[in-house]
């Protein structure tokens, strides 16, 4: 499954939607086999790491297999799976990213993050301030990919298209298919 993920691009029919505006209450929404707007990769985002915030774009990653780690200060699930998910960007470093992203959507915001960040709740997963990185306060990632839960990872493959989306952690040495016994 990773191989696939890595070297086969979906290839999708030509959709109907206009490129995407810069204007975040006008973007769509992107599926499975669409290619992200050129824009995607230069629009900056608020990045929380080691306890200080930095713009970035996410222009550092194209070419690579980008996941979108969708998540929320709430969401137990979405913290301790960093563990398993770090032993994956290490493992593929030049062929694999992983961005958490801490969308608007979520009620977060980046003093929630710095209050909550400190507390047993985030050091149980062996998270701090000084090994946590995350985009926080987003809003446009969250507007092209909706999600009604977290977590949620969206997986866009080195050529820029979408590639799948879900709510299951595949980046795990123990995971199983669902469907084989």
């Amino acid at each position: 499954m990773f191989h696939i993920l890595f070297s086969c691009p979906v290839k999708a029919q030509v959709s109907s939607i206009e490129p995407a505006s810069t204007d975040v209450k006008y973007l769509p929404i992107l599926r499975v086999g669409e290619k992200v707007p050129p824009e995607f990769w230069e629009i900056k985002h608020l990045l929380f790491e080691n306890g200080q915030t930095r713009e970035i774009t996410l222009k550092e990653f194209k070419g690579k297999l980008l996941i979108l780690d969708f998540w929320s200060t709430t969401c137990s699930i979405c913290l301790k799976h960093q563990n398993e998910i770090s032993h994956f960007k290490e493992k593929y470093k030049d062929r694999l990213a992983v961005v958490m992203v801490n969308p608007l959507k979520s009620y977060d915001n980046l003093s929630i993050l710095q209050e909550k960040i400190e507390e047993p709740f985030f050091k149980s997963f062996g998270i701090t301030k000084s090994n946590f990185t995350s985009i926080v306060e987003d809003e446009y990632l969250q507007s092209l990919f909706p999600s009604k839960g977290y977590p949620q990872y969206v997986w866009i493959n080195s050529a820029g298209y979408v590639q799948l989306i879900t709510f299951r952690n595949l980046l795990d040495r123990n995971y199983s298919s669902p469907y084989i016994d």
